[in-house]
């Protein structure tokens, strides 16, 4: 008999906390994609920086400054379209988020109905 109790305390308590056990799942795996995804652009941007840093610090002779100034806009237009596809995945993690949101929504609502 108490074996059944606990049994059946067991299931229950895992039927009622399977939600938020998910839920914070979800939320983690969207926390862990966005650091990696700040962490990628940080390395990225930083890496473009100091490559610009170092070119200007090459810079001897008119020549080397057209140059460089030449590379500056390389390196504007690099970086814009960095810029856009960072917040293309962005917005795609985003939308992954809420879409998995909500299909466990719907699926608590119907475990919770039944």
């Amino acid at each position: 008999m108490y074996n059944d109790l606990m049994k059946t305390f067991q299931e229950q308590s895992e039927k009622y906390f399977s939600p938020m056990f998910k839920f914070n799942q979800l939320v983690a795996k969207n926390i862990e994609q966005l650091a990696q995804l700040q962490l990628d652009a940080a390395q990225s941007y930083t890496e473009t920086t100091l490559a610009q840093l170092k070119t200007a610090a090459e810079i001897s002779d008119v020549k080397t400054f057209v140059d460089f100034n030449a590379s500056q806009l390389n390196a504007l237009n690099t970086l814009s379209q960095k810029m856009i596809a960072d917040g293309q995945k962005l917005q795609q993690l985003g939308q992954e988020f809420k879409d998995n949101l909500e299909a466990l929504s719907k699926e608590t609502l119907k475990t919770a109905q039944v």
